[in-house]
């Protein structure tokens, strides 16, 4: 099983007053199993890591970076073929920032179907689960 980390369950998980901070660190262990491959991409590193630096503090923020450079979760760059996918949805009809087209584009490139986020436009999209 492949799942895709949002900046809003990276976000969740580390800051202690986030209101979905007890459910992302429950969905952790589910997805700590060795059939479970967690992705994420450059695009939602630099979201999570800016928002909580703005939101949290920057201590939490390289806290959360750290996290993820060290860990088993893949980081991988957004590339052209992506970014020009994102671009055409990001003109679309969901309400989506940017980055998350380039989640929506990546997801759909390279077949993974489940994300973990609290962001409800997920909901939205037929052909992705949301996990949360």
């Amino acid at each position: 099983m492949k799942v895709f980390l949002d900046a809003s369950f990276l976000y969740a998980l580390v800051n202690k007053r986030d209101i979905f901070h007890e459910k992302a660190s429950k969905m952790v262990e589910k997805l700590s199993s060795k059939e479970c491959h967690v992705i994420t991409t450059d695009y939602t590193f630099d979201e999570a890591v800016t928002v909580l630096s703005r939101k949290a503090d920057k201590k939490t923020a390289l806290r959360l970076g750290g996290m993820l450079l060290e860990s088993n979760i893949i980081l991988l760059n957004v590339n052209q073929k992506v970014f020009q996918t994102a671009w055409k949805y990001f003109h679309g009809e969901w309400n989506f920032s940017f980055t998350d087209c380039t989640i929506l584009a990546f997801m759909r490139i390279f077949g993974i179907n489940k994300i973990a986020t609290f962001d409800q436009e997920f909901k939205k999209v037929k052909d992705i689960e949301v996990i949360s």
